[in-house]
């Protein structure tokens, strides 16, 4: 189910890049039910590789809790599909990106005070040191920091 590679981090050049120290990637079914899956996959990897500290591998888990969850409820063309998730991790760095099938660029919104979804991004937003999206689209990404909160971003 994942994989280990090296992927060059979004948003940067080849060579600006640091070198992943850790990757995984997995792809699951485009089903709401394997957004728990994800949290999983993510708390997993983190924990397995060390030296993150708890707050930013919390944070890791909710961001991908999020992207995946968007992924799965707007992402999709094709119910069928699958969702990518692929976390890579740096001595400095966390680099989370989940790809789906829309083209269409994931977005922040406003939710109503009465609403009980649509602030998913928002909390990335709040959460990662920035975020983006990629590949036609396709890709959402999210970096956040290793270092304690105090040097973070």
């Amino acid at each position: 189910m994942a994989q280990e590679h090296s992927p060059r981090s979004p948003g940067r050049s080849a060579s600006a890049a640091a070198p992943l120290r850790h990757t995984v990637e997995v792809f699951l079914p485009n089903e709401p039910p394997h957004v728990k899956t994800s949290r999983r996959v993510a708390a997993s990897a983190l924990e397995r590789w060390g030296g993150i500290p708890a707050m930013v591998a919390d944070d890791a888990v909710l961001i991908v809790s999020e992207l995946v969850t968007n992924a799965i409820l707007h992402g999709s063309v094709d119910p069928c599909g699958a969702v990518g998730l692929r976390i890579g991790h740096t001595r400095n760095e966390l680099l989370i990106e989940v790809t789906d099938g829309n083209s269409q660029p994931a977005q922040v919104k406003a939710a109503g005070s009465t609403e009980t979804g649509g602030r998913g991004l928002l909390l990335v937003t709040r959460l990662a040191c920035e975020w983006g999206t990629c590949n036609e689209n396709r890709t959402t990404w999210a970096r956040l920091s290793t270092h304690s909160q105090e040097q973070a971003c």
